[in-house]
Parts: structure tokens; C-alpha cells; sequence
């Protein structure tokens, strides 16, 4: 007699449940950006916001700081320094070598 093969969970389930997982080790004060980025409805700034807060552990700082230069996102990540040029981009052409100062 052959025993009942065990159901297999539904792709939609299978991404509930990794979301819901997800929202659980989530602070409070994102959870927003990444319930709006998963319903897509967002803009495409606020869902890179979700990317890079889950990629560099919640640390608005460290986003600021960021140093994932291979990364897509990068020149599109949030918080950054708002005026001047940032160091890596001198000897690439860009801004004529100059570089602000923080």
C-alpha cells in the first residue's frame, strides 16, 4: 500500500511564508518600504530603500557609507551624503578630478 506523498506548498505560499519571515526579524520603522515593495505599488526609490536596509543590516549610517561599489543599486541607494562628489569617483573622468569635501 503506498503512503500519501506529502503536499507540497504552492509557489504563493512559499512566498508568503518567506516574507512573513521576512517581516519578523524586520524593525517596525521598515517594514513599511518592504510590504509596499512586495504589493508593487511603490515608486522604484522606495523599493531600492527596502534593498539596501535588508543588505546592510537596518544601518541607515551604513548605507551612507556604503562601499558595494560592484553593487547595481549603488549610485541609486538612499542617504547619501546630499552635495559633493564622492572620493571613489576622482581618476573615473567624472567631475573633472575634483572631490568635495564632507
Amino acid at each position: 500500500m503506498r503512503t500519501a506523498e506529502p503536499q507540497t506548498a504552492s509557489l504563493g505560499e512559499k512566498i508568503a511564508a518567506k516574507r512573513a519571515g521576512q517581516l519578523a526579524t524586520t524593525p517596525e520603522s521598515a517594514k513599511g518600504h518592504f510590504v509596499a515593495a512586495w504589493s508593487g505599488k511603490c515608486s522604484p526609490r522606495r523599493a531600492i530603500k527596502a534593498q539596501c536596509l535588508e543588505c546592510l543590516g537596518f544601518d541607515r549610517q551604513a548605507i551612507t557609507e556604503c562601499t558595494g561599489w560592484a553593487c547595481p543599486l549603488w549610485h541609486f541607494r538612499p542617504f547619501q551624503k546630499p552635495a559633493g562628489i564622492l572620493a571613489n569617483d576622482v581618476g573615473s573622468g567624472k567631475h573633472g578630478g575634483q572631490v568635495a569635501t564632507p
